[in-house]
């Protein structure tokens, strides 16, 4: 296509865009707790403008608003307004779902994403290229427009909460896990890593002798079963019998319990 483009000629200053205006409008959910909202009020004014002390609830803001929260220096402005540039509206949620919902407003934030002219970049600013295209007298012809503007790129992010019983419970349970490792750690530093390990060691643990311990209970238990033997082998077969028999003293039954007995036979083994 003829003629080539020409990057010689100089953009013009479109000095009224700053007086534009741009409407947000943003709707949002929290599906977890079943809620939906949105950054306009009840009371909404379509006249009003965005201020950061009078207007906090209006969504309209002025481009001039924008770009001055999204660069400071004023020549960076101008040639924004020349050669375009990319600015980031990001409106940030943070809501606590037990208030009113109504009290949940987004905080805007505004950030230049171009890179500044004065770093000297490749490709400067914000531009597209579109094209048109007729016919004459049966001869094609195309129109090759470059634009040079703003680009606004609106990223939303958010989280709410609300107070959760069951979520305290687990939460208060973990807790008390954790408590419960710490005293686990507290006992293995105390016992191997401590110099006084010794020491404790004797008020946490008992030494018992087992070899005693088993002897003397097989020593009661074998006095337990000769004197049972004793007073069932004077006893007839098939009679009815009233038995009385003392238990050993540490045995859950009180002393000189009475037992009936029924029908009872008696088998020599020797026989």
């Amino acid at each position: 296509w003829c003629p080539s483009q020409d990057d010689l000629t100089s953009t013009l200053l479109v000095e009224e865009a700053p007086n534009f205006t741009l409407f947000i409008k943003n709707f949002i959910e929290f599906p977890v707790f079943n809620v939906k909202h949105k950054n306009m009020v009840d009371n909404f004014k379509k006249s009003c403008t965005f201020h950061p002390e009078h207007y906090k609830d209006c969504p309209i803001f002025s481009i001039d608003y924008i770009m001055n929260e999204a660069e400071k220096n004023i020549t960076e402005r101008n040639l924004m307004l020349q050669y375009g540039g990319v600015i980031r509206i990001k409106l940030d949620w943070d809501c606590n779902l037990d208030r009113n919902i109504k009290l949940c407003k987004p905080q805007y934030s505004f950030a230049r994403l171009d890179v500044p002219f004065h770093e000297k970049p490749f490709s400067k600013g914000f531009n597209f290229r579109y094209a048109s295209y007729w016919k004459h007298d049966e001869e094609r012809f195309r129109t090759l427009t470059k634009v040079f503007g703003l680009r606004f790129i609106i990223s939303v992010s958010g989280k709410a909460g609300k107070f959760d019983f069951i979520q305290l419970t687990l939460n208060t349970g973990s807790l008390v896990g954790l408590f419960g490792l710490a005293t686990f750690v507290c006992d293995i530093l105390l016992l191997r890593l401590s110099k006084k390990a010794r020491i404790y060691r004797n008020y946490v643990f008992e030494s018992v002798n087992l070899r005693k311990l088993i002897d003397s209970t097989m020593t009661v238990s074998k006095k337990y079963l000769s004197k049972n033997d004793d007073e069932y082998s004077n006893s007839d077969s098939n009679i009815e019998a009233e038995l009385s028999f003392e238990t050993p003293e540490n045995s859950p039954a009180s002393p000189g319990r009475t037992v009936v007995m029924g029908s009872v036979t008696f088998i020599n083994s020797n026989q």
